[in-house]
């Protein structure tokens, strides 16, 4: 008898055990997107978008509703993707489209007056978190004018404030609790800058804001019953504040922040390393670059690899894995002949990231590959069309798909992550046979890489080289404590044909505007690539008029050359890697 009981208790234990785990699972809270205008016009085109991430690609709509947008926005879904409210900085609205009871007020001050039947004009003052049941919080940030020498009469803020929102209310419809709620008296960087990441614990979370003209940092730890102040960290070196934008890595551990102040100046970019168990930051890498920008954002790629800097004129990609991260900027988005610049950026449900305009248009550009390095993340000038204008809105969220952090020291709650999700993608090189590969994985925290020639990594993103062309089954194993997941692919290796020209897969070059009258610009990704090639431009008769050495970003000025068709290349003393016909009026 006693040996049968015996194995029984350790089943019943063993049960009980796993039944006090639960499973963290990706809430769909930012599914859908509002943006644009009220319908308050009698011009269809002055009207509300709607994105929506439950189908592939997002489908876009028309939505009747009185809320304008002006740059602030934020919505909050159900953990299905279903509306629940969302606010421009003035009043917060229901999915019905009606004003939430008690939504008026937020925000109180003689600017949010002015600015009542617009929204606020600022970016990322807002930004909406579940906290637990059918609570809600909305952080946000009013605005007042203040006198800075040099500069005049600039807009900060004051204080940030939170409003509690309860969806049981009201058949569902909701109330907000109770408004205004200060819980920082001191001024905020410029523009807001609210940012959010997930507790380590998998339930909780951390919301930073910055201190305005300085290093010091605010952090707030959101728990189910509460908002705690822990204070200002100091770390890196001060900035000015600006236009810009702040956001949390999707896994957690790094921080960044893009601060633009002066157009022709230098335009700041902050990385911080973050803790997300004790709200630290560390290891501050601050660098600067100079532009035509007047105003920019910032996304990271779902894999945590890449930063992407949308600065007015340019988007620029970062490599968080390089020795050096400022030196290994590429230029993967450009100026184009609509002359629109680039603003904010916002990672999307679908892994790719959205990038909103500097003025009023109907579309939005699109990066459909963030997890690859160089042109292959695949940038998409106006990837997506609205059906009505938007004014520089993307709506502020957190990362939604990051969970605890099982194993630390935080990781208290009996939450843990589910199984992974095995993905990867890659870029190969046929003329030296090497492939890039960039893991895509949810919730791993160790991988497995068989790259189908007897050689294996348990590096995130190795380089591999392969000795000989052929097909290859190439499999990644993603695994944490919970589980695993392999996925495989068959990869095609041929052999090197041309060991002397440069890897045309790793390279993108523009030229544009064409036809052209004034100036003409070419741009290439890697410009080491080709590395001592130069740019020459030749008339109809085949004479050279034009020489210049080739940079990331190449201007010419061709105002005073005759119109007719050219010829443009870039060339070495060996041979034309490129040409292209170009015609000037």
């Amino acid at each position: 008898m006693k040996s049968l009981l015996l194995p029984l208790l350790c089943l019943l234990y063993l049960s009980a055990t796993l039944d006090a785990q639960t499973l963290f699972s990706r809430e769909k809270r930012d599914y859908i997107w509002t943006l644009g205008y009220g319908n308050n016009s009698p011009n269809p085109i002055f009207g509300g978008s709607r994105i929506s991430f439950h189908t592939s690609p997002p489908t876009v709509s028309l939505e009747p509703r009185n809320m304008n947008f002006e740059a602030a926005a934020s919505c909050m879904s159900s953990t299905s993707g279903q509306l629940l409210y969302y606010s421009n900085g003035i009043t917060i609205d229901i999915f019905l489209n009606q004003t939430m009871e008690n939504g008026h007020g937020i925000n109180p001050s003689p600017f949010t007056n002015e600015w009542a039947e617009n929204g606020i004009p600022y970016p990322q003052t807002l930004l909406a978190l579940p906290q637990i049941g059918d609570r809600y919080l909305l952080f946000h940030l009013p605005f007042i004018y203040h006198e800075e020498p040099f500069n005049g009469d600039i807009l900060y803020s004051d204080r940030l404030y939170y409003s509690k929102i309860d969806m049981a209310f009201n058949n569902g419809n909701g109330i907000v609790l109770e408004k205004n709620i200060s819980v920082i008296l001191d001024t905020i960087d410029q523009g807001g800058k609210i940012t959010a990441v997930r507790h380590a614990n998998g339930r909780d979370w951390w919301v930073v804001v910055a201190q305005y003209n300085t290093n010091h940092f605010y952090r707030l730890l959101v728990t189910p019953d509460s908002v705690y102040n822990h204070g200002l960290q100091t770390i890196g070196q001060a900035v000015p504040s600006g236009l810009g934008q702040a956001a949390f890595s999707p896994d957690g551990t790094k921080y960044a922040r893009l601060n633009l102040k002066w157009w022709g100046f230098d335009q700041y970019v902050d990385i911080f390393d973050f803790d997300r168990c004790s709200g630290e930051f560390s290891n501050p890498v601050q660098f600067t670059y100079r532009d035509s920008a007047l105003m920019g954002g910032l996304a990271f790629s779902e894999n945590s690899r890449f930063l992407y800097v949308s600065s007015f004129g340019y988007v620029y990609q970062y490599d968080l894995q390089s020795d050096s991260i400022s030196t290994s900027k590429i230029v993967v988005g450009f100026p184009e002949e609509l002359g629109e610049g680039y603003f904010l950026s916002q990672l999307a449900p679908n892994g790719e990231i959205y990038i909103g305009t500097q003025g009023t248009h109907s579309h939005m550009h699109v990066i459909h590959k963030p997890n690859k390095a160089g042109s292959a993340c695949n940038f998409e000038y106006i990837g997506l069309d609205l059906p009505t204008l938007n004014f520089r809105t993307v709506p502020n969220f957190p990362y939604f798909g990051l969970g605890p952090q099982d194993g630390s020291s935080c990781d208290t709650l009996n939450i843990n992550n589910p199984v992974p999700h095995a993905a990867f993608e890659y870029t190969k090189s046929d003329s030296t046979m090497k492939v890039d590969y960039f893991d895509a994985s949810l919730f791993a925290t160790e991988w497995l890489w068989d790259f189908g020639d007897g050689i294996t990594s348990s590096l995130r993103h190795p380089v591999h080289s392969y000795s000989q062309s052929g097909l290859f089954e190439v499999c990644l194993t993603a695994s944490n404590i919970t589980g695993a997941e392999t996925i495989c692919k068959d990869i095609k290796i041929d052999a090197v044909t041309n060991t002397n020209s440069p890897d045309e897969s790793l390279l993108t070059i523009k030229l544009f505007p064409n036809p052209a009258e004034e100036l003409v610009y070419i741009t290439i990704d890697s410009p080491s690539t080709i590395s001592g090639f130069t740019v020459k431009l030749f008339d109809f008769f085949g004479r050279q008029v034009l020489r210049q050495p080739m940079e990331a970003i190449i201007r010419l000025d061709v105002v005073d050359f005759p119109a007719g068709l050219y010829l443009c290349t870039i060339e070495n003393e060996s041979e034309v890697y490129w040409a292209t016909k170009l015609c000037i009026r």
